[in-house]
């Protein structure tokens, strides 16, 4: 089993990642994702128009004997849309679920919300973020909701932890609802049936044939316009990262489901060449604008300079007036001089 897990290893398409890094890339890079996650997370109505702003994701937390642990939020943004903002923290969890885990989503919130304090006077106002929880792994322990509750000096204030578990969803339900940023993790409804369907050809196949789909609705879905280049990209590799990760011990589903999804991948463009078009994109964009505001300048400047030419050529033309005027009278008093 060793010299197999090496060999996997070795594997181009083996990464040392967490599971909640293939969260963290897609609320990172994918806009067009994380919008429709957010709606039916928290019941929101955010269209095309919203704009998503990433906001510090690492936090120091203070222990009792005054040392300080670095920890990473897998997401943390704000969502503004007609003027109004409100900031998210999502956690993707692939360990089993217990009590613990509501203690570090606090640690987190606490730290987030003396991020977006404010100072008025002698008054220090804190702004608690919308919390989530996304658990990967079926647990029958793991509760539909959960709530903090803060008890201070003038009674008990609480807010709701939403939570979402990967296991209620199937793969229709997935699509119907746009929740491209769960398709990595469906993998994780089939953990515990590995071990029996890797004993099983036709099972093994049957599960190849339902990634085999997947790919083909996330295709038909980008060429429908409901998905962006890059999200589907994105999707694709980290499913098959997922996948390919979780199945380590299943040689077959691993050769199989992972083969098919990786000659897929093969096929797609650097997920790299996408972030360096769009920076392209907006290099050259920026480069425009600057070629548009230098001509600008330019045709400002040319209006000046006409326009100091007008008012030169004006006060020429007065003082040749001026002139006229002066030879004019100058002409009539020899007149009646000669008179």
């Amino acid at each position: 089993m060793q010299s197999n897990n090496k060999t996997q290893k070795d594997s181009p398409f083996f990464s040392e990642f967490s599971y909640d890094d293939a969260f963290r890339t897609m609320e990172t890079e994918c806009d067009d994702i994380v919008i429709p996650f957010v709606n039916y997370f928290y019941n929101e109505d955010y269209d095309e128009s919203a704009q998503i702003s990433r906001l510090r994701n690492e936090h120091f937390i203070e222990h009792e004997d005054q040392s300080d642990e670095k920890r990473i939020t897998d997401s943390h943004f704000k969502i503004t849309q007609n003027g109004v903002s409100k900031i998210y923290h999502i956690e993707c969890e692939s360990s089993t679920f217990d009590n613990s885990i509501l203690v570090r989503l606090f640690e987190y919130d606490s730290q987030i919300a003396l991020d977006e304090s404010e100072t008025e006077g002698t008054i220090l106002r804190v702004r608690f973020p919308y919390t989530g929880l996304l658990l990967l792994r079926r647990s029958n322990k793991a509760p539909g909701r959960a709530e903090v509750i803060i008890q201070t000096p003038k009674g008990e204030i609480s807010y709701d932890v939403t939570i979402m578990k990967m296991s209620d969803f199937t793969i229709d339900r997935l699509f119907e609802n746009r929740l491209y940023l769960m398709i990595p993790f469906y993998i994780f409804n089939y953990e515990r049936q590995l071990k029996k369907i890797n004993m099983d050809d036709d099972k093994t196949e049957a599960l190849a044939e339902e990634f085999r789909n997947i790919m083909d609705r996330l295709d038909e879905e980008l060429d429908n316009g409901k998905l962006s280049a890059l999200s589907h990209n994105a999707i694709i590799r980290l499913t098959h990262k997922v996948v390919y990760k979780l199945s380590m011990n299943h040689e077959k589903v691993q050769e199989k489901v992972g083969g098919i999804m990786g000659g897929k991948v093969l096929d797609l463009p650097d997920f790299k060449v996408f972030r360096e078009g769009k920076a392209e994109g907006l290099k050259e964009g920026e480069k425009e604008r600057q070629q548009m505001a230098q001509e600008i300048k330019e045709g400002e400047k040319e209006r000046q300079q006409m326009a100091q030419e007008i008012k030169e050529g004006e006060e020429k033309r007065q003082q040749m007036a001026d002139e006229l005027e002066v030879l004019k009278r100058e002409l009539e008093q020899l007149k009646k001089d000669k008179s």
